[in-house]
C-alpha cells in the first residue's frame, strides 16, 4: 500500500521536472547553450493524501542548439527532503526526488517551437523507492512584449500528465534574464492537481 502512496505523491513532486525548462530555449542557435534555475512553489492535493500544502522544487534546465532549428534539452529537479503523515499510512520520512528529462525540440519558427522526450524520476521515501519513465509530447511559445520583456508558455501531454506554464522574462543583460511563471498541473488518472507561482534566472552562452 505505500507503495502505492508513493507512487502518487511521486507525480504530485515531479511538476518541476516534466516540461520544458521555465523558460523554452525556442531562440537557441547551432553551438549555443542555454541553463537557467528556477524555484517553485506549488499548492498541490491528491485525492488519497488530501491537501498537501505547498511543495518547493529546485530545477535546473539546460538546453543546446545542435542546429538552428533542432535543440537538445535536459531538465533535473531535485526535491527538498521533507516528512509528510497521512492520518491513513503514517509518516514518510525524508523524501526525496530525484528527475531527468531529456527531449528533443524542433523550432517551427521564431516563436512557436514543438518536443518530444522522455522523463525519468525516483521517489526515495521511508526506505523504499518508487520510479517512472514515459514519453512526451509538448508546444512551446515565445514572444516580445516590450523592450526587455517576453512572454512564454508551453503545454506538454504524456500518458498521465497535463503541465502548462506561462509568464514573462527581462532582460537584464545580454545573456542573462530573469523570469516569473504561472504553472498549473494535473494527473486525472493519479487525482493530482497542482498551481502556483514560481521565479528563476537564464543565461545563455
Amino acid at each position: 500500500m505505500k507503495k502505492l502512496i508513493l507512487t502518487t505523491m511521486l507525480a504530485s513532486l515531479t511538476l518541476a521536472g516534466t516540461a520544458f525548462a521555465s523558460v523554452p530555449g525556442i531562440d537557441t542557435a547551432a553551438g549555443q547553450g542555454e541553463i537557467g534555475y528556477s524555484h517553485y512553489n506549488l499548492e498541490s492535493s491528491v485525492d488519497v493524501l488530501g491537501d498537501m500544502g505547498k511543495l518547493k522544487n529546485n530545477n535546473f534546465q539546460a538546453a543546446y542548439g545542435l542546429s538552428d532549428k533542432l535543440a537538445i534539452t535536459g531538465d533535473y529537479l531535485n526535491s527538498e527532503s521533507q516528512t509528510f503523515y497521512s492520518p491513513a499510512y503514517g509518516y514518510f520520512n525524508d523524501m526525496n526526488l530525484n528527475s531527468t528529462e531529456i527531449g528533443l525540440q524542433y523550432k517551427l519558427n521564431k516563436n512557436i517551437a514543438v518536443s518530444v522526450g522522455n522523463v525519468k524520476s525516483e521517489l526515495k521515501a521511508s526506505n523504499d523507492a518508487v520510479s517512472t519513465s514515459e514519453m512526451f509530447a509538448g508546444v512551446a511559445y515565445r514572444g516580445a512584449v516590450a523592450n526587455k520583456v517576453d512572454s512564454y508558455a508551453s503545454y506538454i501531454r504524456s500518458e498521465n500528465v497535463q503541465d502548462w506554464k506561462a509568464g514573462l522574462t527581462y532582460g537584464v543583460g545580454s545573456n542573462v534574464t530573469l523570469d516569473a511563471g504561472y504553472r498549473s498541473f494535473e494527473n486525472n488518472d493519479l487525482g493530482i492537481k497542482a498551481k502556483g507561482m514560481g521565479f528563476g534566472a537564464n543565461y545563455k552562452f
